[in-house]
């Protein structure tokens, strides 16, 4: 009995796992690069910054129409003092609205009931006439799993600072 209630319990969970796809950068290895550069395999860098734990940091990343945001470690840094990275983890989106952006790290202005968090990831939209932030979705990097973790945005503020 035991037996058959396991094996339907697999069966139902199969469909599940298999939909679950690990994104194809996952464990993906790249020298450091400057912003607006491409790297080897055809995914160009549009910045980012060091997370609370500076061995790691979020970049942001497209390719097509796709946007993504790597969770990174610095595995190596040549004698010039250029990281090598590699990816923990990804959030991948369609391309973003007008308007849209992720704050993050150092440069954001984002903060959590009051406070700053160095590890938070905030995807916005600025609505222009108010000058004004609407906080849309938030991530957790987690370093300890190496993944992002979804976080409520109920009491994250992010402030405009013009450009």
């Amino acid at each position: 009995m035991k037996t058959k209630i396991i094996l339907i319990l697999l069966l139902l969970a199969l469909p599940t796992l298999a939909i679950t796809k690990k994104s194809e950068y996952i464990g993906y290895k790249h020298k450091g690069i400057k912003y607006g550069e491409t790297l080897p395999n055809g995914v160009k860098d549009l910045g980012g910054g060091l997370l609370s734990n500076e061995n790691y940091g979020v970049s942001r990343f497209t390719k097509g129409k796709k946007y993504m945001l790597w969770l990174e470690k610095i595995t190596a840094r040549d004698a010039k003092g250029v990281p090598s990275w590699e990816v923990r983890d990804v959030l991948s989106f369609d391309k973003l609205k007008k308007n849209q952006e992720f704050l993050f790290s150092y440069s954001s202005s984002c903060l959590q009931n009051g406070k700053g968090n160095l590890d938070m990831i905030v995807m916005t939209e600025l609505l222009p006439k108010n000058k004004t932030y609407k906080v849309l979705k938030a991530w957790k990097a987690n370093i300890k799993r190496e993944k992002f973790d979804k976080i409520s945005i109920k009491g994250i503020k992010c402030e405009y600072v013009a450009p």
